[in-house]
C-alpha cells in the first residue's frame, strides 16, 4: 500500500481546462486553478504559453447559474464575460511577448442587469452575437428574460482603445431559454436552440433556422425536426459547404445528423452511444468537421468517453483509446484538437498528427505522483430487468481504523454525482483517489437518470427521483457485497447538490448506512421549487410528480420525498457542508435539515462557508471540506 495522499495535495491537483479554441493566434482554453479560485483565459502561441486575462479578472458567464461560452475570439482580439460584473470585455490578442494588464481590457457593455454566455463573432458584420439573461428587481417578481442579441463592434484608434459595442439588439425572443447560435460561413444563416418550461434541454428543445437580412436580423424563420415528436437537441453547426448539422436523440441516443438542400435528415454515423451531453452549460462542443470533409466527434459509449474519427466508406477509428473523457473538439488547419482525461494523469490539452493520428499533449497531462486506483466499470441489475452503471476504485492505502487486519475487507463510499442528470466519468480525479489512498472503496455511481446511456435511462428519473437513484444504491451495495471485496457493512454515502438529494433520500430509505455527507445538497424539494432560479424551477416538476403533468409543484409529493419531511427517519450521522453565496440550494435549507437533526439526537456537523456558491471553489475551503468528511466518517468506521 501506498502512503496515503494529502487532502491538500488531492485538491491542488484538480486544476480543469475548459472551452477549446484554435485560431490563427494560436490555442486559446480556460484554465482553472484551484490556488485562487479563478477562471483565466490561456494562450499557446508558437510553442509559449501566454495567461491573456490581467490579474483582478476571472473568466465566467452565469446565464443560467451554470454559465458557459464565456469567451470567444473576434479577429485580433479576444471578447470575455468578466465573473464579477456579467459584462462583456474585450482583449487585444497582440504579440506573444505583450504582457496582458488591465489598461488594455476594456469593457463593452455596460448593463449591470444583463448576463451573457454562448458568445459567438459575426465577422462579416463586425458583432457579437450572444445568449443575453436579463434580471429585474425583486420587487418587480418578474422572471429573467432570455434572448438572443447582437452587439455590434466599432473602434477608435489602436490596439483596440476606443472599442465599444452598440446594442444590445434583439435577433430572437419569446422562449423561455436561447442557446448555440451558429453562423453558417458566408455569414447568411443564423440557427440556434430554444426551449420552453417546463422542459429542460435534455428533454426537449427546438431548433430554428433562418436568414439574415442585410442589416444581420433574421428573416424567413422556421422550426426544424430532426425526428417525430419532443427530441433533445444539441449542437447545432454549419459546415463549410453550409449544410447544417445537429445532434439529436429522436433515434434513442444523441446521434449526429447533416441535413441536405433538400431538408432530408441524416445519421452521420448511427450509433448506441451518445454524440451530445447534457447541456448544463452554453458553449460545450462534442463534435467538428475538418477542411477535408472528416468528422472528429467525442462521445459517451456506456460511461466511457471515446474520439472517433468518421470518414465516408472507411470504419470508424478510436483517436485517443487512453483517454475516458474528451471534451471542446476543434480543428484548425489540418489539424484536430482537444482537451482529454485519463484515469492516471491530469487535464490535458491534445493535438492530434495529420499523419499518424496519434496523440500529443501540448500542456497539462501531468502524471499522478501517487499510486492510482484504477477505475473498473461497474454494473448490476436493478428492478428484475434494468441495470446500472458506474466505476468501481479499491483502495491504494489501508484504512486506519484497521491497520492491524491488514486483510480486512475496505469500508465503502458511495458518490453520487450531482445534476442529476450528470455524468461520472473513468477519469483521473484526484479528490476521488484521495478516499482511495485512505482505504476506502469508492463507487462512483451512474445511477439511473445519468447522461451518457441513451435517452430511456436519461429520462428514467422522470416523476421517481428520490426513488429509482435510491433503489439503485441499494442494488449497488448488495451486488458489491456479493462479490466479498468491500465490507457492506462499513458503507458511506456522499453527494453534491442533486447527489446530496440522493444521498439524504438514501439515508432516510435504507438501513445500514455508516455514515454521510451533504454538499450543498437538496433536503427541502417544496422550499428549493419556491425560490430557486428560473432555469432548474420546473425541473422539480419534472423529477417528482408524473411525467404527463405540468401543474406545478403538487405538494403532498413533494413532502413524500423530502429527507426534511422525512428526517424522522434519519439514523446515521450527517455532516453537511453548504457555500453561504448559494443561489441554486439555498443556506436555509441545510440549516433546516440539520436542526432537525440535532433534535432527535443525530449526529450532526454543518460547514458553512461565507464566500462560496454552488461549489466550492477556493483551494483552502476544498481542502477542509475533504479533511473534516474523514474525520467525521472515521469516528464510525
Amino acid at each position: 500500500m501506498s502512503p496515503a495522499l494529502s487532502a491538500r495535495d488531492a485538491c491542488a491537483a484538480q486544476h480543469d481546462y475548459a472551452a477549446l479554441v484554435a485560431c490563427r493566434y494560436g490555442l486559446i482554453w480556460l484554465e482553472y486553478q484551484p490556488k485562487d479560485g479563478c477562471n483565466r483565459l490561456v494562450r499557446l502561441f508558437r510553442g509559449r504559453r501566454q495567461v491573456l486575462t490581467p490579474p483582478g479578472f476571472s473568466v465566467r458567464s452565469r446565464v443560467h447559474e451554470y454559465g458557459g461560452g464565456a469567451f470567444c475570439v473576434a479577429g485580433d482580439r479576444v471578447v470575455f464575460v468578466n465573473a464579477a460584473d456579467q459584462q462583456i470585455w474585450l482583449q487585444p490578442l497582440g504579440d506573444i511577448d505583450t504582457v496582458p494588464g488591465s489598461l488594455n481590457c476594456l469593457q463593452l457593455t455596460h448593463t449591470p442587469d444583463t448576463r451573457y454566455g454562448d458568445l459567438l463573432y459575426d465577422p462579416g458584420r463586425r458583432r457579437l452575437i450572444a445568449v443575453a439573461e436579463t434580471h429585474y428587481s425583486e420587487r418587480s417578481q418578474r422572471a429573467p428574460q432570455n434572448t438572443l442579441v447582437s452587439l455590434g463592434l466599432s473602434s477608435k484608434g489602436s490596439q483596440g482603445r476606443g472599442f465599444s459595442a452598440a446594442g444590445p439588439h434583439t435577433l430572437a425572443s419569446g422562449h423561455d431559454f436561447y442557446s448555440s447560435p451558429c453562423l453558417s460561413p458566408d455569414g447568411g444563416e443564423l440557427a440556434w436552440l430554444a426551449w420552453d418550461h417546463p422542459h429542460q434541454p435534455w428533454v426537449c428543445t427546438r431548433l430554428f433556422h433562418a436568414r439574415l437580412d442585410t442589416e444581420g436580423y433574421p428573416v424567413q424563420q422556421r422550426e426544424l425536426s430532426v425526428g417525430e415528436g419532443p427530441e433533445a437537441l444539441f449542437q447545432p453547426g454549419f459546415d463549410a459547404a453550409g449544410r447544417l448539422h445537429v445532434v439529436s436523440d429522436s433515434s434513442g441516443w444523441w446521434n449526429l445528423y447533416r441535413r441536405d438542400r433538400s431538408g432530408c435528415w441524416e445519421n452521420v454515423c448511427p450509433l448506441a452511444a451518445e454524440f451530445g451531453v447534457a447541456q448544463w452549460q452554453l458553449g460545450l462542443k462534442t463534435w467538428t468537421r475538418a477542411e477535408n470533409g472528416d468528422y472528429v466527434c467525442a462521445l459517451v459509449d456506456q460511461g466511457c468517453g471515446r474520439l472517433l474519427h468518421i470518414q465516408a466508406s472507411k470504419p470508424v477509428r478510436d483517436m485517443a483509446p487512453d483517454y475516458g473523457l474528451i471534451r471542446s473538439v476543434c480543428a484548425f488547419e489540418g489539424h484536430i484538437y482537444c482537451i482529454g482525461q485519463s484515469s492516471d494523469a491530469g487535464v490535458a490539452v491534445l493535438a492530434f498528427d495529420s499523419h499518424s493520428g496519434e496523440p500529443r499533449v501540448l500542456a497539462g497531462g501531468e502524471p499522478a505522483t501517487h499510486r492510482v486506483a484504477a477505475p473498473e466499470p461497474f454494473s448490476c441489475t436493478v428492478a428484475d430487468t434494468e441495470q446500472v452503471h458506474g466505476f468501481m476504485y479499491y483502495p491504494t492505502g489501508h484504512c486506519p481504523a484497521h491497520r492491524s487486519e491488514p486483510d480486512a475487507r475496505p469500508p465503502l463510499l458511495i458518490m453520487t454525482h450531482g445534476g442529476p442528470t450528470a455524468t461520472s466519468y473513468p477519469e483521473y480525479r484526484p479528490a476521488l483517489q484521495y478516499w482511495c489512498s485512505q482505504g476506502f472503496a469508492v463507487l462512483d455511481l451512474n445511477y439511473r437518470g445519468s447522461a451518457g446511456f441513451g435517452r430511456a435511462y436519461r429520462h428514467r428519473l422522470a416523476g421517481n427521483w428520490g426513488r429509482t437513484d435510491v433503489e439503485d444504491v441499494a442494488a449497488a451495495i448488495d451486488a458489491l457485497g456479493k462479490t466479498g471485496r468491500v465490507d457492506t457493512g462499513r458503507v458511506f454515502i456522499r453527494g453534491n447538490s442533486a447527489g446530496g438529494y440522493t444521498t439524504l433520500s438514501a439515508l432516510v430509505g435504507l438501513e445500514g448506512l455508516r455514515a454521510g455527507a451533504s454538499l450543498y445538497g437538496v433536503s427541502d424539494p417544496l422550499s428549493l421549487a419556491r425560490v430557486t432560479h428560473k432555469f432548474e424551477s420546473r425541473y422539480l416538476d419534472w423529477l417528482l410528480l408524473e411525467p404527463e403533468r405540468e401543474s406545478k409543484a403538487d405538494e403532498a409529493r413533494f413532502k413524500a420525498r423530502s429527507p426534511l419531511a422525512n428526517a424522522g427517519r434519519i439514523s446515521a450521522p450527517v455532516i453537511f457542508f453548504q457555500g453561504m453565496q448559494d443561489k441554486v440550494v439555498l443556506p436555509d435549507q441545510t440549516l433546516r435539515m440539520a436542526a432537525t437533526l440535532r433534535t432527535r439526537g443525530i449526529e450532526t456537523e454543518v460547514q458553512l462557508f461565507e464566500d462560496e456558491g454552488h461549489g466550492f471553489r477556493q483551494l483552502d475551503n476544498q481542502v477542509q471540506v475533504l479533511e473534516q468528511e474523514l474525520a467525521f466518517y472515521r469516528r464510525y468506521l
